[in-house]
């Protein structure tokens, strides 16, 4: 899907707010910090237990990969509007 320069600007001003949002932060934070501390505790033959907590740490870590590109590519298009 092709998007539009104000659609670009409009998901990076979005995806800048939350990532700024401190209740989000403390959220995403949150659900690392348990999740590690399960897989501490998880048995080493427990492969299904693993694999559904490392995706969800792969999950937490897409949110944010995909907040930060939103951010990356509002920047980028507003730098070559000015060029």
């Amino acid at each position: 899907m092709i998007k539009t320069k104000p659609q670009i600007l409009q998901e990076g001003q979005s995806a800048r707010r939350l990532l700024e949002d401190t209740d989000l932060t403390l959220f995403l934070d949150e659900i690392d910090q348990v999740s590690w501390g399960e897989f501490k505790t998880t048995a080493p033959n427990d492969i299904a237990g693993r694999e559904a907590i490392y995706a969800r740490l792969k999950g937490v870590e897409l949110v944010r990969q995909h907040l930060k590109i939103a951010v990356d590519n509002a920047t980028l298009e507003k730098k070559s509007s000015k060029e």
